[in-house]
């Protein structure tokens, strides 16, 4: 653990077979709004993290887990301590034990920003990217932001998900959702507002995707995390 605190810019993490984090160098505390790594112990990217981004991350690690492979330099972007996303190379390696059982996985990250010429499939799709993480809130069309790379919408589509194993629309519904788990977890703004605000056209349309892609309504989610809930992380 004191090694990975010397290193900059390199954030580290362990977790168990269940998603619990057993260890994280200081770095990544600090990158998501920690200070002490007592704070984390035991928990897991569902307590930190909106549903939506926490699934995944869950999906890659049981992936890891029971395949029994390590993944390399994969495109994941995390929330930072202000909640805004953030785009980090991670690379994941199962842990065993003297057995050869797989017991956890260990995770490094680097942010892309500052990764250099390893990224540069991400660096020719960065002005698109950038736009939709600006941007998501209002209305966009693929073939609008595939110009900006210069790539025809066919193109863009497959570079896109060869880089980030899903669709620019579902991407851009990701950056949508999550904007919305954070609003309504520390706003009072009505769901209707909330929804117009992330780029829906009406409420019942944001209320069927929510529910699909975060398995709660979007009362359901705010009654359960939002600021007077009274649910918390050891409450599970």
């Amino acid at each position: 653990g004191q090694l990975f605190d010397m290193l900059p810019n390199v954030y580290f993490f362990v977790k168990d077979t269940e998603g619990r984090f057993m260890r994280m160098n200081q770095a990544l505390l600090l990158a998501i709004g920690f200070r002490h790594e007592s704070e984390v112990l035991g928990f897991t990217d569902a307590d930190f993290f909106s549903p939506f981004l926490a699934h995944g991350y869950r999906e890659e690690d049981c992936w890891i887990a029971t395949h029994n492979k390590a993944v390399r330099d994969k495109i994941w972007f995390v929330p930072n301590s202000k909640g805004v996303l953030i785009c980090y190379l991670c690379s994941k390696a199962p842990l065993h034990d003297r057995l050869g059982r797989v017991i956890g996985i260990a995770g490094v990250m680097r942010d892309a920003r500052s990764a250099g010429a390893i990224i540069g499939p991400y660096e020719d799709l960065k002005t698109a990217v950038d736009y939709l993480n600006g941007h998501f809130n209002e209305s966009i069309t693929i073939e609008s932001v595939a110009a900006m790379v210069h790539l025809s919408t066919s193109q863009f589509q497959r570079r896109f998900r060869a880089l980030f194993q899903t669709s620019p629309i579902q991407y851009l519904l990701q950056l949508r959702i999550d904007s919305a788990c954070q609003q309504l977890q520390r706003t009072d703004a009505s769901i209707g507002t909330i929804a117009l605000g992330n780029g829906f056209y009406d409420q019942s349309a944001f209320c069927r995707q929510f529910q699909k892609r975060v398995g709660l309504t979007p009362r359901q989610y705010r009654a359960r995390f939002g600021k007077n809930a009274k649910w918390t992380p050891s409450s599970q």
